[in-house]
């Protein structure tokens, strides 16, 4: 009996645990689905010059503050960077672009 109780509590704890990633997911799933960026499949390589930071390089990507915010999100979670977006000079980094919003780019 008290091998079933152990197994019954193991997989209570795992069942728990799904639930909990799940409930995860879905509360920080609907802010990744409103920033373009992180859905794109097109990226540019950047190598991280001096006095560069995340938002100076977000910038010469877009226009307008919203997107280059959105930028910054994406730049950050898809080089895996911390929270704050820290850099090192050399440092190679994917930039999402998103290709319908180029031609804009090229008019400034």
């Amino acid at each position: 009996m008290d091998a079933m109780k152990r197994q019954r509590k193991t997989t209570r704890g795992m069942l728990a645990r799904v639930v909990l990633v799940a409930a995860f997911a879905a509360a920080v799933a609907p802010f990744h689905l409103c920033n373009d960026y992180l859905r794109s499949a097109d990226f540019d390589t950047v190598t991280v010059a001096r006095r560069d930071s995340v938002w100076t390089i977000a910038s010469r990507y877009t226009a307008k503050e919203e997107e280059a915010r959105e930028l910054v999100e994406a730049i950050i979670d898809v080089n895996g960077l911390s929270a704050d977006g820290a850099l090192r000079v050399g440092q190679s980094l994917r930039v999402p672009i998103l290709r319908e919003r180029l031609p804009k780019l090229a008019e400034r």
